[in-house]
């Protein structure tokens, strides 16, 4: 037995020695790949210096055709902090690319250049300042300046290629290294394995021995557990027995909808084809109400859990309609107020259902004479001083639906136990007082909130909110209801200064399956275009603070010739129209739009070649 022990004690501890060694080849690989994802960045950064640097020259060469057309000191403010701009990123590139001969002798060859476009600049600026218009035209139509442009945007994107060259080697380097990191990371999964399987053979033995000690407890504990099992399913029985009344009362409902469904269907045969099936189709959806109804009484029996889906809160409201009519009654009215643009709420249909319905049949117990029955959705936040003074809400966005009767209300006694369950203000037999406490809970258990508003001979409101959907439990149903674009995979990046429009349209194409980036301005997009290579559409706003779109896209299209481009915008001006038509290769989608449009777009946008 000794001997044993002493040779599985070896074997544990030559397991432990070759998972050090796979944990040394790991970190090994971590620090290789920190260091390429280092030089990575090295070269993002040397991209980005090089697109500001061409940016702030054609920025300065902006101000002083300005200045020079208008004679307007404003134009200056551009061109005077394009120069203060150009020297320090000069010096930054510089620094950057002090360990790349190539690229160093190419900046020694953009530094002289810049500086005769500069001082062609300023000698006109300085020229059109003195009154001397005519020499600074002058000295603009010897296109001196734009041989010197060409040559600087020549040598920008050439630096920006072999960057780009580089940026593919170390993307290659990162990519090896994370290879040597995911088989260090393998091998140390299978030596564990190893290991616990040493463990395990060796243990089993012991353990045998343990689970014959302990056969005889398990039988104890086995007996006490199908007593309390069997004690539990009693009085689960019994609890069941006690809903009856009130799941009763609900399916007599929907059975009283299915029966006079089906009488209609009856004395309507011979009608048209389609009035039949309208009649049918609503008799269908009552008996499937009903046997969701039935499911739930066993379901709850058994504790099944809810199975919360994105729906449509407006579409099972509307679909509820006509059995509210038919359970409240001829007396009673009922009125709408849908909210447009509804948030989805992630949340059991069938129980949505019939909390509804348990709320219009109170309402309806609350109104004998007759009244006034509303059914309200909006969109709602709950924020942190609400949660502070309600248990167990959870600040964030809801979707609301509010049920308003002109009952005979409540009293505040009355209200605080509303949701106790078996309390009821009806007469014995009336009513087993289950109704609002099983809303009550299936709103709790949806991690949502249900709070009542009411007062006596006014009438009472009951507020549910619904969690809201999130874009990940969307993508299932937009997936079945959408068409989407053929290359919903590609990156999208975002150009708008509106904060709300932004958020709208990354929501949007989130849902639509495309990755997305954002910016709120032009100079911050040419920072996200640097940082992230695979952009494959730009949407930008036309109108926009400093640099508009048409600006923005004129400025990186040298760098990114492939770049798709998608303008949108309330108001085009005449920044890529003119004579109210579109420019040439110019693709526009006007706000507000839906996202269908955005997606039709979009999928225009991939479909065709870029020029």
């Amino acid at each position: 037995m000794e001997r044993g022990n002493n040779h599985a004690e070896l074997q544990i501890r030559a397991g432990f020695v070759l998972l050090l060694i796979a944990c040394a080849l790991t970190i090994f690989a971590t620090i290789s790949s920190a260091r390429a994802h280092s030089w990575v960045a090295h070269t993002l950064r040397v991209r980005e210096t090089l697109i500001q640097l061409y940016s702030d020259v054609c920025a300065a060469e902006t101000g002083q055709r300005g200045f020079l057309l208008t004679r307007d000191p404003r134009y200056l403010e551009p061109y005077t902090r394009a120069r203060s701009d150009i020297t320090k990123t000069e010096a930054l590139l510089a620094s950057l690319v002090s360990d790349n001969p190539q690229q160093t002798a190419l900046f020694d060859k953009f530094r002289p250049l810049a500086a005769r476009k500069l001082g062609e600049l300023q000698q006109t600026v300085q020229l059109a300042a003195q009154g001397h218009d005519a020499a600074a035209i002058q000295l603009v139509k010897t296109n001196m300046g734009r041989e010197w442009m060409d040559d600087i945007q020549a040598l920008t994107k050439e630096m920006d290629r072999n960057e780009y060259a580089l940026l593919d080697q170390r993307f290659n380097a990162a990519r090896r290294t994370s290879s040597l990191l995911l088989a260090a990371a393998l091998a140390s999964v299978l030596l564990a394995c190893l290991l616990a399987y040493r463990v395990h053979r060796e243990g089993k033995a012991r353990q045998h021995a343990i689970e014959e000690k302990n056969q005889a407890l398990e039988e104890q504990i086995q007996q006490r557990q199908t007593a309390e099992m069997r004690l539990r399913q009693v009085q689960k029985m019994e609890a069941l027995g006690q809903l009856t009344g009130g799941i009763a009362h609900d399916f007599n409902n929907m059975l009283a909808i299915i029966v006079g469904n089906l009488e209609m269907s009856l004395r309507q045969i011979g009608k048209s084809d389609e009035a039949l099936k309208d009649v049918v189709s609503r008799a269908l959806s009552a008996a499937t109400r009903g046997s969701d109804l039935t499911k739930r009484l066993l379901a709850f029996s058994r504790m099944q859990p809810l199975r919360p889906k994105s729906i449509d809160v407006n579409d099972c409201a509307r679909g509820m309609l006509l059995i509210l009519q038919r359970a409240l009654g001829e007396d009673i009215i009922i009125e709408t107020k849908f909210a447009t643009g509804l948030w989805r709420a992630f949340i059991d249909r069938p129980q949505l259902e019939s909390a509804m319905l348990n709320l219009a049949v109170n309402s309806r117990d609350a109104m004998q004479g007759g009244g006034r029955l509303s059914i309200e959705t909006s969109n709602a936040h709950l924020d942190q001083s609400f949660a502070d003074t309600n248990v167990e809400v959870v600040p964030g966005q809801y979707v609301l639906v509010a049920v308003t009767d002109t009952g005979s209300g409540m009293s505040p006694e009355v209200m605080r136990r509303a949701f106790d369950p078996f309390f009821t203000t009806k007469e014995p037999g009336q009513g087993t007082g289950l109704g609002l406490s099983q809303v009550h809970g299936f709103i709790k258990q949806s991690h949502g909130h249900i709070q009542i508003y009411s007062e006596p001979g006014v009438g009472t409101t009951v507020k549910m909110y619904l969690p809201r959907a999130s874009a990940q439990q969307d993508a299932e149903v937009f997936t079945e209801a959408m068409v989407f674009a053929a290359h919903a995979s590609k990156k999208v990046l975002v150009v708008e200064d509106d904060d709300e429009v932004r958020q709208f349209v990354v929501s949007c194409l989130n849902e639509l399956g495309y990755s997305t980036i954002s910016a709120e301005s032009a100079n911050m997009a040419q920072q996200k275009l640097a940082t992230h290579p695979d952009v494959a559409l730009l949407l930008t706003d036309v109108v926009m603070p400093g640099k508009n779109g048409k600006a923005l896209v004129d400025t990186v299209r040298p760098f990114y010739p492939k770049l798709r481009v998608l303008y949108m915008t309330g108001y085009p001006r005449e920044a890529i129209m003119h004579n109210g038509m579109l420019d040439t290769n110019v693709r526009l989608i006007t706000k507000p739009f839906s996202i269908q449009e955005l997606a039709q777009e979009l999928r225009s946008a991939f479909a065709e070649e870029v020029v």
